[in-house]
């Protein structure tokens, strides 16, 4: 009978035991959680409610994650709230950071509520970082929330009233969790419309110091993952970061300024804060690693679009940078990367004496059909404008830049064409040694003319455009679009003229030339005919409803 006593015994043990999973699986009312919260502030022998609170917590983020529910969502946001003043009230009786004494059933009690609060921290963090079952406001409330903690440990966890203190460890867990956030997906401009990422700039661009710590020591935790990461996820991640990252900040050279500047924690901050050359090197660790993911062509794109006036100022060696963009400069999948890295090669080398010994050959490879059709083709000429102006250049370069894009123009379109013109025209004007092209012109109306001017040759020097001649642009003279042909004849008048303003031409499109004569006024009527016919292409029909065979009115 004994053995059959010990069996009832172990099946009721287990029967207590499924009964207390089943309830540690259900949530608690709202009075209950209420209760619970308000017992732990005001009597030290609760503090075991928080294992309660916190379990509960971590239960609605597990439902969420696989149904919308607004009544857990509801529990779930009560739950963060009451977790919060609990532990706001606990940081100012000091049970969590207790004064120095001896005492060392206190000391214990604050190292277990200490376990119990990073526990509640580490769920937020998941919460933000993990994709619920839908978008929910709850994760932006829980957001707030932990922002709200960094200033209550700020307040209460310096070891002096005088003292300066950040929480520098806890933020940066909460960058951690909002660079590793999947609540979001990469849109086309290389960004995210992650809405926990969104919500979170709005804290960000109002506050230096979350400016500052954001950055600092960022790139321990940027260098680790690019080591275990896969590339979806490094792309993620630079997607959020560059989100974040890519509006301008309230950094300045000035501590005096700097120290004015708004801040999310009610105190100062330590002094390290406003220290720009800290910031600046900080700033360039984070940014030069993360540079150095698998990036998508997008994610390319848009930060070398910012990266000469948002990111290199604030760097403290922008000479890092040489590799990342002379990289850049050499991609050849998308046409449009080596012309974006074009502004930040030129700041770099203007400012910060980089030397680039084939930056004009690169620079001659990059005409090509595909540019005078690309979106960024006015970037381009505005640059090129600029690296040759220099009236030290050799005039064989000059001479095939100006060639070269002679030949593109009988190809490009209308909006292209109006851009070459005047660009040569220019370059004409301010490389006299050149005008040789245009004296030339009376050679290629000899039948034996042969242009020794050689499109396929890569280096500009070696082309044997000095020796050919600007048939091109008297072929342009009979273009089809007449605002063209007009423009075209310029250069069989004496260049008497002043240089054009590029500005002018830099943005048309067949759109606004298509605009421009719509809204043109012409002097008198145009002349209309109208008759009427019985048939169309049918005039053996007796039928004067036939217009095509098959076809009738």
């Amino acid at each position: 009978m004994a053995p059959k006593r010990k069996s009832s015994s172990r099946a009721g043990s287990t029967k207590k035991q499924s009964k207390s999973q089943e309830t540690k699986n259900e949530l608690l009312s709202p009075g209950k959680i209420e209760e619970l919260s308000k017992e732990v502030i005001t009597s030290a022998k609760h503090y075991n409610n928080l294992v309660s609170l916190i379990e509960q917590f971590e239960l609605v983020g597990a439902k969420l994650q696989k149904e919308e529910n607004e009544e857990i969502e509801s529990i779930g946001r009560l739950l963060a709230v009451s977790l919060f003043k609990a532990f706001q009230g606990l940081f100012k009786e000091g049970a969590i950071i207790p004064k120095k004494s001896n005492d060392e059933k206190k000391q214990l009690v604050a190292k277990w509520l200490s376990g119990k609060y990073e526990q509640y921290k580490e769920g937020i963090r998941n919460f933000l970082k993990d994709r619920l079952a839908y978008e929910t406001s709850l994760q932006i409330d829980v957001l707030e929330i932990y922002l709200n903690l960094i200033k209550l440990e700020s307040e209460y966890m310096k070891s002096g009233a005088k003292d300066l203190f950040f929480a520098n460890t806890t933020y940066l867990k909460l960058v951690q969790s909002l660079l590793e956030s999947v609540n979001g997906e990469i849109l086309s401009d290389g960004s995210t419309d992650n809405f926990i990422i969104l919500e979170f700039n709005e804290f960000f661009q109002k506050n230096w110091d979350l400016q500052f710590y954001f950055v600092n020591n960022l790139n321990e935790i940027l260098s680790e993952w690019k080591n275990v990461k896969t590339a979806n996820e490094l792309q993620l991640i630079f997607a959020n970061f560059y989100t974040i990252m890519r509006n301008n900040l309230l950094f300045s050279q000035d501590s005096e300024i700097l120290k004015d500047q708004p801040t999310w924690i009610p105190n100062k901050l330590p002094s390290i804060a406003y220290k720009a050359p800290h910031f600046r090197t900080q700033y360039q660790k984070s940014f030069i690693t993360i540079l150095s993911y698998p990036l998508l062509t997008s994610q390319y794109k848009s930060v070398l679009s910012i990266l000469h006036k948002r990111i290199i100022p604030n760097l403290a060696q922008p000479a890092t940078l040489m590799d990342f963009l002379t990289d850049s400069y050499n991609v050849e999948d998308d046409y449009a990367v080596p012309i974006l890295a074009l502004n930040s090669l030129y700041e770099l080398m203007k400012k910060y004496n980089l030397e680039y010994p084939d930056f004009y050959t690169k620079l001659y490879s990059l005409l090509t059909p595909e540019l005078l059709y690309t979106r960024y083709r006015s970037r381009f000429f505005r640059l090129c404008d600029l690296f040759l102006s220099s009236t030290h250049l050799a005039a064989q370069l000059v001479a095939s830049f100006i060639k070269k894009l002679a030949r593109l123009a009988l190809t490009a379109s209308a909006g292209g064409v109006v851009i070459v013109i005047p660009f040569v025209y220019n370059l004409l004007k301010r490389h006299p040694s050149c005008m040789v092209l245009i004296h030339n012109s009376e050679q290629s109306k000899d039948s034996d003319y042969s242009d020794p001017f050689d499109l396929n040759e890569t280096d500009p020097l070696k082309t044997g455009a000095m020796g050919s001649s600007l048939w091109e642009l008297e072929t342009l003279m009979s273009h089809y679009h007449p605002n063209i042909a007009t423009l075209a004849k310029i250069f069989s008048e004496p260049f008497r003229k002043p240089s054009y303003n590029m500005e002018d031409f830099l943005d048309w499109s067949y759109i606004t030339l298509l605009e421009s004569e719509k809204i043109r006024k012409y002097k008198g009527h145009a002349a209309l005919e109208y008759q009427e016919w019985e048939n169309i292409f049918d005039s053996k029909s007796d039928s004067p409803s036939t217009y095509l065979e098959g076809w009738t009115l």
